[in-house]
């Protein structure tokens, strides 16, 4: 579907703690994922501190005024509260008037992009600018070979209608009815995998194919009209495994995989926005496609304008992605909670 929404600024929240693949062959004698390292949640964060942050920083980037907010989004698998709206948490710590259109998503990985896809529909209709947050923090068993690349971080853009350093040119979805490879049932704290590669294979692979496909058709592009692409997955080597029918492999970026791991919900928007601040220039074209486990598939075609101008007094993208205080793995499962302290 055709949008006529822009980005008018972005902003993210990256924790300093870093864990490398090498700490868990040292304990565990393997390593099950394709990345480097993952950042890891501080004691004193969790997902929504994370989202008032990068919330935060991306209207400071985008000189939006507050009061001019009218819709707050905000996605993620491993909210705080099992009762209790983010999005209204998030208003309140930011300053933002409680008088409009707060919503939650939580179902899925790609729970962040499910947001934005509203926010367009929202903003489309009323007008207005809108506040779109994806905030993640995955957990498994320690034991669980799906643990191994989970990672913790949060992306925020504003979206409007006018102005902007991005244009949402379109949108798609697709959704295959299948049986979920990764989930987590009601009252537990952890995730779990079925480790059926033949149905983790045909829900990943059909999913995004159909929304890429879909996108395309309906835009009118071709994939060779894509500069560069983020498609989501559990580790960097994943997105390649999908792609080469829809776009050269080359255009795949995959560093905030590499370097933070999966940071579900969060994942598409960090990896837009790597793209939007580190790689991309104007005219440049951007596929950005989200998947959650279940399985469904969410594609966006953004059209570059121009580089953002970040705050200077602003943490930038860059600045997040180079602070690092690296744990060893004792200290990372008590980070994480993954043994009884009491």
């Amino acid at each position: 579907m055709k949008s006529k929404l822009k980005i008018l600024g972005y902003g993210s929240y990256i924790p300093r703690f870093r864990i490398k693949k090498e700490e868990y062959v040292k304990t565990w004698g393997s390593f099950q994922g394709k990345i480097q390292e993952k950042s890891v949640i501080g004691y004193d964060e969790d997902t929504l501190t994370m989202a008032v942050e990068a919330g935060k920083n991306a209207l400071k980037n985008s000189k939006v005024k507050r009061e001019d907010i009218k819709v707050i989004t905000v996605g993620s698998g491993s909210p705080p509260y099992a009762l209790r709206s983010m999005s209204s948490e998030v208003a309140m710590a930011i300053g933002i008037p409680l008088d409009i259109v707060l919503l939650d998503f939580k179902e899925s990985e790609k729970a962040g992009t499910t947001g934005l896809l509203t926010s367009i529909d929202i903003l489309s209709n009323r007008g207005g600018t809108g506040l779109v947050i994806g905030s993640d923090s995955p957990l498994a068993k320690p034991n669980d070979e799906v643990e191994h690349t989970f990672g913790a971080g949060a992306a925020a853009l504003i979206v409007g209608k006018n102005g902007g350093i991005a244009d949402i040119e379109g949108y798609s979805s697709n959704n295959v009815s299948f049986m979920a490879d990764r989930f987590r049932k009601d009252g537990d704290t952890t995730i779990q995998d079925l480790s059926i590669a033949s149905y983790k294979k045909y829900a990943y692979q059909n999913s995004i194919s159909g929304a890429v496909t879909k996108l395309m058709d309906e835009l009118g592009l071709k994939s060779d009209d894509f500069n560069h692409a983020f498609i989501q997955g559990h580790d960097s080597r994943e997105p390649t495994r999908v792609i080469p029918k829809l776009i050269d492999k080359k255009k795949i970026y995959t560093e905030t995989l590499n370097v933070l791991g999966d940071t579900g919900a969060a994942s598409a928007l960090i990896g837009m926005i790597g793209i939007l601040s580190k790689v991309s220039k104007p005219n440049d074209r951007i596929l950005c496609v989200s998947y959650g486990s279940g399985a469904g598939s969410e594609a966006f075609s953004i059209l570059v304008k121009d580089k953002q101008v970040n705050d200077p007094e602003t943490p930038d993208f860059e600045m997040y992605l180079n602070n690092k205080n690296y744990l060893d793995y004792s200290q990372y499962i008590k980070f994480r909670e993954l043994i009884d302290l009491e």
